[in-house]
C-alpha cells in the first residue's frame, strides 16, 4: 500500500472517531436526589425539568432522579420543584459532568387547602410522567403475538345480536415505540376462528372495528393521558391508594381541557375524562378508563377522520387493563361501550388468551369479516370470564 493511502485512511479513521466523540458529548446525564433542607429526608415526586420544554423527569419515591441533559441547552435552566417547597434552579451548563447531587429544597408554608389541591395536581404529573418515561423498561419490547378472544353486543329496542370471535394479533415492535405511525404499520392481524349471528351479506356487515380496540392500548399508542408532550393539556388529581389485583397503585383521575386527535387519539371528541392506576414499585400502568362524548359517529372506528360533520352525539366508555407476563407488562384487556340514540347500544370486549411469539405469516390487517363459521369448535370452546 502506498503511503498517501495509508495517510488517507489515518485521516478518514481520525475524522470519524473525531465525529462519533463530538456527537456522544452533546448529551450527558446527570444523577442525584431531592431532599428536605432541614429534615435531610428524601422527597418524592418533585419535578426536574428544562424550563422552556418538554423534557423532564420527576425523582422516586427515595428522591433518587436521572436525566439526560443536550449540549445544545447550555444556556437554559434547569427546576426542581416539589409542593410544599420552593423552587430551586441551576443551568444547565453547570450541571454538566455531575453524577449524585444532593439538592436541598427549602420548605415553604402554605394554607391547608392550597397544599391540597396543589399537592394532588403536582404529585400528579409527576407520577404519569414517570410511568410515561418507564414504558420501555416495563413492557415487552420485542416482537410478539396475542391470541385474543372478542365479544360484540349489539342492541337496539327491538333485538340483541351477539358476535365471537378469535384473532391473532402480530406485533413486530412491542411496546418500545410510540408513534402512531409505527402501531399502525407494526401491527397486524387476522381472524382464526369466526361465530357471527349471521352469515356476513354486505361489506358493512363484515366490516371489523379491531383498529379501533388497538387504539385504546394507552401504552402501546399515543395521543392519551401518557403522551408526556400533551400533559399539560390535562387536569389531573391523585385520588389518593388502593390495591388493585393485590398491587399497591395510585388512582389518579384526568380531564383534558382541549381534546384534540393529538391528546385523546380521536379527532371528533367534545369531551374526554378518566382514571389511570399507576403502580406505586415500578410506575406500570395496570388499568385505564375514560368516558367520551364525540361529534358524529364513523363506523371504521373513532380513530378515523370523520369528513362528514354530523350533529349526532354518542358517548362511549373504555376500560384498558394490563398483566404481567416473564417479567414485563403487555395489555389484558379492553372493554368498550357505545352508546347511541334511540336506545342503540354496542360493547365489544377483547381478552388476551395467550402471548407467544411473533407470527410472521400475519402480515396484514383483515378489515372485512367473512370467514366461515366452525360449529365443531364453538361447541365445545371454553369462553374466557
Amino acid at each position: 500500500m502506498k503511503l498517501t493511502s495509508i495517510v488517507f485512511f489515518t485521516l478518514i479513521f481520525v475524522l470519524s472517531f473525531a465525529i462519533e466523540s463530538a456527537v456522544h458529548a452533546q448529551n450527558f446525564t446527570v444523577t442525584g436526589t431531592v431532599i428536605n433542607a432541614e429534615t435531610g429526608l428524601a422527597v418524592e415526586f418533585a419535578n426536574i425539568g428544562v424550563e422552556g420544554t418538554y423534557l423532564g423527569t420527576a425523582s422516586d419515591v427515595n428522591g433518587n432522579f436521572e436525566i439526560i441533559l443536550s449540549q445544545v441547552l447550555i444556556e437554559k435552566q434547569v427546576s426542581v420543584s416539589a409542593v410544599g417547597y420552593k423552587t430551586k434552579t441551576n443551568s444547565v451548563g453547570s450541571l454538566k459532568g455531575k453524577q449524585g447531587l444532593i439538592i436541598q429544597l427549602q420548605p415553604m408554608n402554605y394554607g391547608i387547602s392550597e397544599v391540597n389541591v396543589e399537592a394532588q395536581s403536582k404529585v400528579g404529573y409527576g407520577i404519569i410522567r414517570a410511568a410515561s418515561n418507564l414504558i420501555k423498561d416495563n413492557y415487552l419490547t420485542q416482537p410478539y403475538s396475542y391470541k385474543c378472544y372478542l365479544q360484540t353486543l349489539a342492541s337496539d329496542k327491538e333485538s340483541n345480536v351477539q358476535d365471537e370471535a378469535i384473532f391473532i394479533i402480530s406485533d413486530k415492535e412491542g411496546y418500545g415505540e410510540r408513534s402512531f405511525a409505527g402501531a399502525f404499520q407494526n401491527i397486524n392481524y387476522r381472524i382464526q376462528e369466526n361465530n357471527p349471528h349471521i352469515q356476513t351479506r354486505l361489506l358493512k356487515e363484515g366490516l371489523v372495528t379491531i383498529d379501533n380496540l388497538l387504539s385504546q392500548d394507552i401504552v402501546r399508542n399515543p395521543g392519551n393521558i401518557l403522551s408526556v408532550q400533551a400533559i399539560n393539556e390535562f387536569d389531573v388529581q391523585v385520588l389518593g391508594r388502593e390495591v388493585l389485583d393485590n398491587d399497591s397503585v395510585w388512582v389518579i383521575s384526568y380531564n383534558c381541557k382541549n381534546p384534540t386527535v393529538q391528546n385523546t387519539g380521536d379527532p371528533e371528541l367534545m369531551e374526554y375524562e378518566g382514571k389511570i392506576w399507576i403502580a406505586t414499585n415500578n410506575y406500570q400502568v395496570l388499568k385505564n378508563s375514560f368516558t367520551a362524548i364525540r361529534n358524529g359517529v364513523f363506523r371504521h372506528g373513532n380513530s378515523f377522520y370523520n369528513a362528514q360533520k354530523s350533529t349526532e352525539k354518542f358517548t362511549y366508555s373504555v376500560e384498558t387493563t394490563y398483566k404481567s407476563y416473564k417479567g414485563k407488562y403487555v395489555l389484558s384487556t379492553i372493554n368498550y361501550i357505545e352508546k347511541q340514540a334511540g336506545n342503540k347500544n354496542k360493547s365489544t370486549y377483547l381478552k388476551v388468551i395467550e402471548v407467544g411469539p411473533q407470527d410472521d405469516n400475519i402480515t396484514q390487517r383483515q378489515y372485512f369479516n367473512n370467514e366461515a363459521k366452525d360449529p365443531d369448535f364453538w361447541n365445545v370452546y371454553q369462553r374466557p370470564e
